[in-house]
């Protein structure tokens, strides 16, 4: 579907975006590329994280939250901005260095959790870690997870303390630490 998109859209429309394609991906290679919104997006676990677009006069860049925008502030004081895009264009790169720092607060920003399932992720969009969150204390089971993905630890909070077992493995799977609370 993004593949469609793209070959529908216009020269140089059709260049730009794929080069901003190239970069998303370069950025979040862990991130699930699809249509969300009408429109190119990268996602994690089904969460948007970024989407871009094609129109007449410019190209946009959409960050899924107008307030990644606001934290965004005067990185961003050479484009136009709207309460959910980043205009661009029609021959424009976005620097890496910006489409990197706008993926960051995203992350930053689907990792704050009050009450809920929180889900973090490293910096390349692999699952950092995952657990149960009320009251903005921990509560509940949580997972963390190394850069290579592999499981690093699990533990319970109640409340914010650590409860019950915890345990370490090491990247091969071998239980290297059990801990009770």
């Amino acid at each position: 579907m993004v593949d469609r998109y793209l070959d529908g859209a216009p020269a140089p429309q059709r260049e730009t975006l794929g080069d901003l394609r190239a970069t998303l991906g370069s950025v979040l290679p862990h991130g699930v590329e699809m249509m969300k919104y009408g429109m190119p997006a990268i996602t994690l676990d089904g969460v948007g994280v970024a989407g871009y677009g094609a129109f007449r006069d410019h190209c946009s860049y959409f960050p899924m939250s107008g307030a990644v925008i606001e934290a965004a502030g005067e990185r961003l004081s050479g484009y136009r901005t709207s309460k959910g895009a980043i205009q661009f264009g029609v021959d424009e790169r976005l620097p890496v260095g910006l489409v990197r720092h706008l993926v960051r607060l995203r992350l930053a920003e689907i990792a704050d959790v009050e009450d809920g399932r929180r889900r973090e992720y490293h910096s390349d969009g692999r699952l950092k870690a995952v657990g149960a969150m009320r009251g903005g204390a921990m509560h509940g089971a949580w997972e963390w997870f190394r850069k290579d993905g592999t499981l690093m630890r699990t533990g319970r909070f109640t409340e914010g303390n650590r409860v019950g077992t915890w345990t370490t493995w090491d990247r091969e799977g071998t239980v290297v630490k059990v801990t009770e609370y």
